[in-house]
Formats: structure tokens, C-alpha cells, sequence
């Protein structure tokens, strides 16, 4: 063999051997990829969004943290609560902190602890209590100064029970109200100082009624059962139109839903079908300084099979735009 060719070969085994033992670079996601049943809720005292957990494929709960603020996102390596879905979450204006309570984990069970973001870490507020939810929704009342929560799938039953949380743990408040359902929607309606619930699920139907939540009562708006029936949207206070707005979930043929629509009272108005494609269980919530709303993934049907979404949307009072 030439003293040239050798030369040659020598030189490509050193490059090969060298190539084997460079370092292994893993990249690093920069979203949070597409889910649904997670949570997303607005920090106004860290001025940032939260995402927390839901699922990629059914019965697979994932325990993530991640936080938007404003311009990207940014994964955050910490403890909190187990992987979960469909938890109840609030800020509470008292502490500063964002309350998320229950949800359902990778068992099918569901959970009755309740935990607190303080903005970059998670602390466990109580390990269990007899409140124990999934599907469910939660409201922080500025007037009571104090967190208000009801429904929800409690493990066994659809529940239809009304929650207080104070002084570190939950009292039970009532069992007068919206009849038992699950997978409704919530929001705090700050023009009429008034808790809002809209449609839901119970276990042989599903619901198209309104109730209020006023003066330490509930209080029904029409239904409880027409073709405006609903299940899995997500509902906001917009203070820019100074209404609550729902976006999304099934109907009663059991067909994703792309419409943003009011409500007030009883009467329920068409904004437009324009934005996001139909969808339920998303995350949505309301950035209170740059009056916009927000809204993340969710699930859509291909055929039977269930498909998680990863898209990213701003709603500015009239319309929707994707965020890039």
C-alpha cells in the first residue's frame, strides 16, 4: 500500500474516532407542546401566565411548569404537583399567589390537595381534604376575599356542592344551587361583582343553563337543557368589553365548537368563528394589564381519534390572532 493512501486512511479512522466521542447535545423544547386539560391562568403579581400539567394522549397526565412572559417561553425546573389534569385553579389576591386545587391524575384518581405558585416555585398548602375534584371550577370573590369553588367529578359521582378556602383548608359552604355537573364553565364577572357558571356535564346528560353566584347565593338564568347545551369551553372576564366571553367545548351532538360568544343573564350572543379551529378542553385566561385574553392547545377530533393541540392565540376584544 502507498505511503499516500495509508496516510489517507489514518486521517478519516482519527476523524470517525473523533466524531464518536463529541458530547450529545439534547434540544431544548421551547413550548410547551400540544396538550389539553392543562391549566393557564394569568400571575398579575409576577406579570406572567402559568402553565401546568394536562395531557398529550388519553389517560396520560404530564406534572410540567411553564411560564409566558410576554415574549417566550420558558420551562421551569421545579417540584410541585404530581402530573394531573382538569384541576381547579385561581389567583388569590390576598396572598399573591396562583391557588390550583385537585384534578385528575395518571390513575384515574382524583386528587384533594391544594397548592400555591408563588411566581417561581410551587408549596404544598394541604396534602388531602374531604374536597376532592376533578372537571371542576374555582373563583376568587373580591368582595369576601376568598376563594369560592364547585362541582366537579369527586371520584365516585358528579358532585354539586359549593366550596370555601379558608384558613388553610376548604369548608364545605352549600349544597343549594346549579344542579351536580361537571366540565362547565366559570368566570368573575367584575361589572356585577358576580360569579358566572355556564352549561356542563352531569351522568346522563349535559346542561345549557347560567347561574350566579351573588350576595353568598346562587341564582338561575334560564335553561337547564336546550340546543345551546355546552361542555369543556373555558369562559373569561374581558375587561376591555367588560363582559364574559366563552370560547370552545362540545356540544350535544358531542361536535367541537369554535364559536366566541358573551354571556349576561340569560342571553348568550355570537362575537365571531373566526380564530381558533374547534376545540375543547383549553386552556384560556385574561391578561388584566395588556387586556388581552389567551388561549393554548386543547383537544380536537380526527375521526375517533383523539388529538392534542399545541397552537398559542391573543384575543384583543374583536378578534383572534395567532401568537408566533
Amino acid at each position: 500500500m502507498r505511503d499516500e493512501t495509508r496516510i489517507i486512511i489514518r486521517m478519516l479512522i482519527i476523524c470517525l474516532l473523533a466524531t464518536l466521542t463529541l458530547p450529545v447535545f439534547t434540544q431544548q423544547e421551547d413550548d410547551p407542546g400540544p396538550r389539553w386539560g392543562h391549566v393557564l391562568i394569568y400571575h398579575p403579581a409576577k406579570d406572567q401566565i402559568l402553565l401546568f400539567g394536562g395531557a398529550r394522549e388519553r389517560g396520560s397526565y404530564i406534572g410540567d411548569t411553564w411560564i409566558w412572559d410576554g415574549d417566550q417561553w420558558q420551562q421551569k425546573d421545579v417540584n410541585g404537583p404530581s402530573p394531573r389534569g382538569f384541576c381547579a385553579v385561581a389567583v388569590d389576591e390576598k396572598s399573591g399567589a396562583v391557588v390550583l386545587h385537585g384534578g385528575r391524575g395518571n390513575e384515574r384518581d382524583t386528587n384533594s390537595d391544594t397548592w400555591a405558585w408563588n411566581g417561581s416555585n410551587w408549596q404544598q398548602l394541604s396534602a388531602e381534604s374531604d374536597f376532592a375534584s376533578d372537571h371542576h371550577q374555582m373563583i376568587y370573590l373580591d368582595q369576601e376575599k376568598m376563594l369560592l369553588a364547585y362541582g366537579g367529578w369527586n371520584g365516585s359521582d358528579v358532585s354539586g356542592k359549593t366550596w370555601v378556602w379558608q384558613k388553610g383548608k376548604w369548608q364545605l359552604l352549600s349544597e343549594d344551587g346549579p344542579r351536580k355537573r361537571a366540565a362547565f364553565a366559570m368566570a368573575y364577572n367584575k361589572a356585577t361583582k358576580s360569579v358566572v357558571l355556564y352549561g356542563g356535564l352531569w351522568l346522563e346528560g349535559q346542561y345549557a343553563d347560567i347561574w350566579e353566584w351573588q350576595d353568598g347565593q346562587w341564582q338561575q338564568h334560564g335553561g337547564p337543557y336546550d340546543q345551546s347545551s355546552l361542555d369543556h369551553h373555558a369562559m373569561i372576564y374581558d375587561e376591555k368589553l367588560q363582559q364574559v366571553i366563552f370560547f370552545g367545548g362540545k356540544n350535544y351532538r358531542y361536535r367541537a365548537q369554535q364559536k366566541t360568544q358573551t354571556v349576561s343573564g340569560s342571553s348568550i350572543e355570537f362575537l365571531t368563528d373566526e380564530g381558533p379551529s374547534p376545540r375543547h378542553s383549553i386552556g384560556l385566561t385574561y391578561d388584566s394589564q395588556r387586556q388581552k385574553g389567551y388561549l393554548y392547545g386543547g383537544k380536537e377530533y380526527q375521526g375517533d381519534t383523539h388529538v392534542a393541540l399545541g397552537d398559542f392565540w391573543r384575543w384583543n376584544g374583536e378578534q383572534w390572532e395567532k401568537v408566533e
